[in-house]
């Protein structure tokens, strides 16, 4: 007689996070996040740490770039596996320049750098998180007809920014992200 044996298949569990607050760092898919103010249920996140270093592209548009390739290869499948696709939000980053140009438009993805704005908005919470390194933004510094379109902007060890050419340096990376906010509520919420 054959028997055939039945194995229950369950949802793996999705970790939360409550009780992180504003500010906080949380780790997730052995990696350490800085939690942001949510807006809409949505929670913004940046990498603790450096997560690599690289040249930024063959010019200032993140949408082309290999450090949007690399992150998208290496970075977000090791979060999407950890807490869920439907928990890692598409969003949009503005890439105005720093003059104001829109040369590019907005970007949707799952993964980016922050902007100047956002860093500018935060930079209290950034502060708390230096890094030893430079850091890329998503904002050029500028485009056609002001400038030729290789420079972008980038944080220092020390907080400040400036730009570097897009091509001829490699500097840190701090993905950013947007969650949803339900993993940092209490079960009992």
């Amino acid at each position: 007689m054959k028997t055939t044996e039945t194995k229950a298949t369950s949802t793996p569990k999705v970790p939360s996070f409550p009780g992180i607050k504003d500010g906080e760092i949380f780790q997730l898919a052995g990696m350490e996040f800085i939690k942001f103010p949510s807006v809409d249920g949505k929670t913004l996140v940046v990498m603790r740490d450096i997560a690599f270093c690289s040249r930024f592209g063959d010019s200032d548009d993140l949408r082309c770039s290999d450090v949007l390739k690399k992150m998208q290869q290496d970075i977000l499948p090791k979060i999407i596996e950890a807490i869920g696709e439907e928990n890692v939000l598409t969003f949009q980053t503005d890439l105005t320049a720093l003059d104001g140009l829109k040369p590019y438009g907005v970007m949707e993805s799952k993964i980016s750098l922050p902007t100047l704005d956002f860093y500018r908005e935060h930079v209290e919470i950034f502060d708390k998180y230096q890094v030893d390194e430079w850091w890329w933004l998503a904002t050029p510094e500028s485009a056609q007809p002001h400038s030729v379109p290789k420079w972008i902007l980038c944080v220092s060890p020390s907080g400040y920014f400036n730009y570097f050419h897009c091509g001829n340096f490699d500097v840190g990376v701090r993905p950013f992200l947007i969650f949803n906010s339900s993993i940092f509520e209490s079960s009992e919420n």
